[in-house]
């Protein structure tokens, strides 16, 4: 048992040799670049396991860090929450989603999700919540997605936004973006594991009352 009082429970199975340790860093032997591009670095790299000296190429992801914020209306003008809608040009297709992109260069997440809000909705928040984070996919990339929680903001400009960014912004009572999540209408994973964040944050009990309070749920 743990100073927090949870019991784990779980068990061993198997692992590929007895001395297996997965935090075991492997060995570099040669990185090559492959392509690079604004967003991202891809790389081959050759690894030798730590376990068995196998050697074999791997291929990184190298980005920066992302953002995405959950941003609301205050109370008094609803609670409503805020969302962009996009064309997507990794599925061809429009996107429904919370306001986030991509950390510049030696700025910080929040500073990111602060800016990322303003220019996409032209909104601002003084009342901002840290969620947590998750590695969008480990397998290959090397980056993690930091989310935020934005409570009472308000329009002060119009959009600013990049020259090849094209987008409208929404806004709708919690319980509509619920039934679009359940019926599969939301389908950014990044979206989808920000509002996990939420739900197992203790911001969330509070604003699950607020808004069955404000939106007569």
């Amino acid at each position: 048992m743990l100073e927090t009082g949870i019991i784990y429970l779980m068990r061993l199975i198997a692992q590929v040799c007895p001395q297996f340790d997965p935090s075991a860093q492997w060995h570099d032997s040669d990185t090559n670049i492959i392509a690079k591009s604004p967003i991202f670095s891809l790389l081959e790299v050759q690894r030798k396991s730590p376990h068995s000296n196998v050697e074999g190429a791997f291929y990184r992801l190298v980005c920066p860090e992302w953002v995405h914020t959950i941003p609301f209306t205050p109370e008094s003008a609803g609670l409503e929450l805020l969302v962009v809608e996009q064309y997507r040009h990794g599925i061809d297709r429009a996107s429904l989603e919370v306001p986030g992109g991509v950390c510049d260069s030696g700025e910080d997440p929040l500073s990111a999700a602060k800016r990322e809000l303003l220019e996409e909705t032209g909104f601002v928040s003084d009342n901002w919540i840290e969620l947590g984070f998750c590695s969008p996919n480990p397998a290959i990339q090397n980056n993690r997605c930091h989310f935020f929680l934005a409570l009472d903001c308000v329009s002060v400009r119009d959009l600013v936004l990049d020259p090849t960014e094209e987008l409208r912004v929404w806004a709708l009572p919690f319980h509509e973006w619920q039934e679009r999540l359940n019926s599969g209408e939301i389908h950014h994973s990044l979206v989808l594991a920000a509002f996990e964040r939420l739900r197992h944050s203790i911001a969330w009990p509070a604003l699950q009352q607020k808004i069955l309070l404000t939106q007569n749920i």
